[in-house]
């Protein structure tokens, strides 16, 4: 399997990276990415940005939020965090969360992690999530990406999103706020060696990509990515009700 290995921890221009070899990269047989990016909260493409983020967290702390192209909920990025995506052309795995999440849940139990597949898109270690999922499609191609949350910190992810507002009426995706855990609680492992693990369990092909395909990620990261609009502006429909004392907007 083609993998690329991310050279960035920026969240746009990982996001762009991403879609960029989704949409431009060909090959016959799958891509697999792994990546990082630094602190940052990434939004379901059908999300309502007010409704799922705690922005008056994240800007005193100056954390990037920026919404991706599949659906599902909010995450919670930071370098404690492994982000993993697969773009394919097997439409069983289309929708199919458990098929698509198999090998890496068989990869976890060869490090003894118990861990196990959850309805509808998460990966679990007794009860507790480590991994949350989402998917896209593009012409005749998918992309299935996911969090494997190893050393990460959680009070921060916890503080950063936002519990179920009452003020706020969307139409928006809504996120299933759940209890998650580090997979370094169930392994010697430091990340890097995890990461190591995971391109020898899967036998993973290292490619680089050319400075023309660099330059044209750059373009979509700035074009889009890092847009207010998009991350902002693209949020569904919604009523926000705000009550201070005896006035209500």
């Amino acid at each position: 399997m083609k993998t690329y290995l991310a050279l960035s921890t920026n969240p746009y221009f990982n996001l762009a990276w991403e879609e960029y070899i989704f949409k431009h990269i060909e090959f016959d047989e799958d891509i697999f990415l792994i990546w990082q990016n630094e602190t940052s909260l990434t939004l379901g493409r059908n999300q309502n940005i007010y409704e799922e983020i705690n922005l008056y967290h994240t800007y005193n702390f100056m954390i990037p939020v920026v919404r991706r192209s599949s659906g599902g909920g909010t995450v919670f990025h930071d370098l404690g965090n492994i982000n993993y995506s697969l773009i394919t052309k097997k439409t069983n795995l289309r929708s199919n969360y458990e098929v698509a999440t198999k090998g890496l849940v068989e990869c976890l139990h060869s490090l003894g992690i118990p861990a196990y597949f959850s309805p509808k898109t998460d990966i679990k270690v007794e009860g507790f999530k480590v991994s949350g999922n989402a998917q896209a499609i593009f012409k005749d191609r998918l992309l299935h990406h996911g969090t494997l949350l190893f050393n990460a910190d959680i009070n921060l992810l916890q503080k950063a999103l936002k519990p179920k507002d009452e003020s706020i009426q969307s139409k928006g995706i809504k996120s299933n706020r759940t209890q998650v855990i580090n997979l370094s609680q169930y392994t010697n492992l430091t990340l890097d060696a995890f990461k190591n693990y995971l391109m020898t369990y899967f036998n993973l092909e290292v490619h680089t990509l050319s400075s023309q395909d660099l330059m044209h990620i750059d373009e979509l990261m700035h074009d889009k990515y890092i847009k207010d609009h998009w991350n902002y502006g693209e949020s569904p429909e919604s009523t926000i009700k705000k009550v201070r004392g005896d006035y209500e907007v």
